[in-house]
């Protein structure tokens, strides 16, 4: 349970003092940032979409062999249901994540204090083939020209590259976000 009290239909803690969710409209305590109000707002369907359909990073976070986290900024893609990123199977995350699926994600527009963090778990997606799709949507996204379907399999061979599919552990309105209002 957070400071501040209450449980929501996952069984985890409410909304502490100052951390604004996407729930229904609550009155907290001071949020401490200019320009946030203090009155947490759950965006619309089409606020969230929106937001997350915009070119911008996305931070996945994993948890270390030792302990400690792990941070990494991604370029990625949402189908409404999962969150897609591309890596390496020569970076931290893909080890992090074959060992321990738990992940927390944090999608940041720093200009305009607009934030969502959603945690999930990660499968990692090898099928390369399969996932081309995927991998095509997060390079639209980003306004990267995408190759024929040959040579992207080609380069993602090339690359090493696998495909981490993260599904949220809840719905939209049990994130924490602000700023999309």
């Amino acid at each position: 349970m957070f400071p501040g009290g209450g449980e929501d239909r996952y069984g985890r803690g409410g909304p502490s003092e100052g951390r604004l969710s996407c729930q229904p409209p609550r009155v907290y305590g001071g949020v401490g940032r200019p320009g946030l109000s203090t009155l947490a707002w759950a965006p619309s369907d089409d606020q969230m979409e929106a937001f997350l359909a915009e070119p911008r990073n996305i931070v996945v976070a994993g948890i270390r062999r030792d302990g400690s986290p792990h941070l990494s900024p991604n370029w990625f893609y949402w189908d409404g249901e999962r969150f897609y990123v591309s890596t390496t199977r020569h970076r931290a995350k893909y080890t992090i994540f074959r060992r321990d699926s738990r992940a927390q994600l944090l999608v940041d527009d720093c200009t305009g204090y607009r934030v969502v963090a959603v945690p999930g778990t990660v499968e990692v997606r090898e099928d390369l083939a399969a996932e081309l799709p995927r991998f095509r949507a997060i390079r639209e996204k980003h306004g990267v020209a995408v190759p024929g379907d040959e040579e992207q399999l080609r380069g993602l061979r090339e690359e090493d590259r696998v495909l981490l599919a993260i599904t949220p552990t809840g719905p939209p309105s049990s994130w924490t976000c602000w700023g999309l209002d």
